[in-house]
């Protein structure tokens, strides 16, 4: 399905993310997802986080943005490389690229670790939440394809997005063949490998004695590569950032 048609799929003007008004407006941010530019790319999927999950919180542009990212992970332009880093980060610390693929499912993962926190986490409305927690299931079947990938790096991506989305009570079903995959995961020195051990831990019944033990955990403790990029607190990447909002985001789809 072309980018335009997916989009056009919500209507966009009933769902907000944290910034209206500041922020690039959700549809925005999802086609330069796929932009020619591999920098507006990287930039799309800083901005995905920090927008659309800021600080980890369900917004009602949450469940529709998730079910568009996970619908063109098999789109080749998600194959690029690319970086969240702003200008002066990669000035201090160098540039990382990482695959677009493999962001677009760290973002997935991370948005539904979040909704197996304790009550007090995750933030936002609990409308928002439960839209997101129903689209579960069709999260599943756009990720599980990718466990089979090439790539070892988006084969580990896909399984750690893919983990928090089991306690779906239809889905609960796939932990057991699933279950060496996971051990394979907290085994090797992944971004992944604590959250493996967690899920392990979670389902009971699994030797997890001969893994390194965890960090101390706190909020999002097992945010993905992502979240990393998220400036929080006092360092709002929002502050005094305004975009305008274009004639027509719709203008320029395919």
């Amino acid at each position: 399905m072309k980018v335009r048609a997916l989009l056009l799929r919500t209507d966009w003007n009933a769902v907000e993310h944290c910034c209206p008004n500041v922020a690039p407006t959700t549809p925005v941010i999802l086609r330069q997802l796929l932009d020619d530019d591999p920098r507006v790319r990287g930039t799309a999927v800083r901005e995905l986080s920090e927008a659309v999950t800021h600080q980890g919180t369900f917004y009602s542009a949450t469940a529709p943005a998730a079910l568009f990212v996970a619908a063109v992970l098999g789109d080749p332009r998600t194959v690029a490389r690319v970086t969240p880093q702003r200008p002066w980060e990669i000035e201090l610390h160098g540039e990382k690229l990482s695959s677009l693929r493999v962001l677009l499912l760290d973002w997935l993962g991370d948005t539904a670790q979040n909704t197996n926190h304790p009550p007090e986490w995750p933030p936002g409305a609990q409308e928002d939440i439960d839209a997101f927690l129903t689209i579960r299931p069709a999260l599943y079947d756009a990720v599980h394809p990718f466990l089979s990938d090439g790539e070892q790096e988006v084969r580990d991506a896909a399984l750690c997005a893919i983990l928090p989305l089991l306690t779906d009570s239809t889905l609960t079903q796939h932990v057991p063949a699933l279950t060496n995959a996971v051990h394979q995961l907290a085994a090797r020195d992944t971004p992944y490998r604590w959250y493996a051990v967690d899920r392990l831990v979670a389902w009971g019944g699994q030797d997890t004695s001969h893994y390194p033990e965890p960090p101390q955990p706190g909020p999002n403790r097992f945010a993905g590569p992502v979240a990393q990029y998220t400036v929080q607190g006092d360092h709002d990447p929002w502050a005094g950032h305004v975009e305008p909002w274009p004639d027509s985001v719709y203008d320029a789809l395919p």
